[in-house]
């Protein structure tokens, strides 16, 4: 699959006769350092995932943190494994999405169609010779409408966590060799601000139910460590692979390196993925 994108509203007239297959890995969300997150599925991400807070375009958002520099995404192995306990909903629907055409507020369903799974004159039909739209397409759309509605519930969530005066920027160093750099943008609810709230402000948070997601967020940093341990699994498959290739290069055949990762996927099998709940 191709890493770069090239989205398009599906229509009769641009896609007709043609179908699509559904991806068997997870190689095109390697550049998904921050997948968003619908309101259904908070409470089951955190429980595999680290969350975070982060601003986007005025408003707050609630994310899963999957890598730690830009365009990285520690939680697809190498061979496009997904090694999260969890999968978030907006890579489930890949290669769909929703857009929005400039200058209104009107859904449409798009596709990636550099994501190398369009097929002329086969696969799922995204239409009907009626002229429909296909079963499996229909379920997509309104799959897809949920977690947007649902992205929209955790955002207005999320503003009224951030005017209690509970978000607070995430401090996160990360060693590179001698030296230390910080990791910007990230946010996440400050304990001691939680505790110093009075018990009038507790309550009106309390009677507008975004404390399972307060406490949601504080549970999942956690799973920071995983990311680490990731980190590490990664560099072990990169210097795997390279003395593999250099082993290649000396003998004419040689046995293939047992992968950081562990075995037990082909890039050839389908994934059976739920598009029937976010969550």
């Amino acid at each position: 699959m191709s890493t770069t994108t090239a989205i398009h509203p599906l229509s009769r007239e641009r896609h007709k006769g043609m179908g699509w297959q559904r991806f068997t890995h997870y190689g095109f969300a390697r550049p998904v350092a921050l997948a968003s997150l619908a309101a259904p599925e908070v409470t089951k991400a955190a429980l595999h995932l680290p969350l975070a807070f982060y601003p986007e375009n005025g408003a707050w958002k609630l994310g899963a943190v999957l890598g730690l520099e830009p365009g990285q995404n520690l939680f697809v192995a190498p061979d496009g494994r997904w090694l999260g306990g969890y999968t978030p909903a907006t890579l489930r629907s890949y290669p769909f999405r929703i857009g929005r055409p400039a200058g209104t507020e009107e859904a449409v369903l798009c596709i990636d169609e550099a994501s190398g799974l369009l097929v002329e004159g086969g696969g799922e039909p995204f239409f009907t010779d009626g002229g429909e739209i296909g079963a499996s397409l229909a379920g997509i759309w309104s799959f897809l409408l949920e977690v947007a509605k649902g992205e929209a519930q955790l955002s207005a969530a999320s503003a009224l966590i951030a005017e209690a005066g509970l978000i607070e920027p995430w401090p996160i160093a990360l060693k590179d060799g001698e030296a230390t750099r910080n990791v910007e943008g990230l946010h996440r609810i400050g304990e001691e601000k939680l505790g110093a709230l009075d018990d009038a402000a507790f309550s009106r948070l309390r009677r507008s139910g975004v404390l399972a997601l307060v406490y949601a967020q504080m549970l999942s940093t956690g799973h920071f460590t995983k990311l680490g341990e990731l980190a590490e699994a990664h560099a072990r498959a990169a210097r795997d692979e390279a003395e593999r290739r250099r082993s290649a290069e000396v003998a004419a055949a040689t046995a293939p390196a047992e992968p950081a990762f562990g075995g037990g996927f082909a890039f050839g099998q389908s994934l059976d993925v739920d598009w029937s709940k976010i969550g």
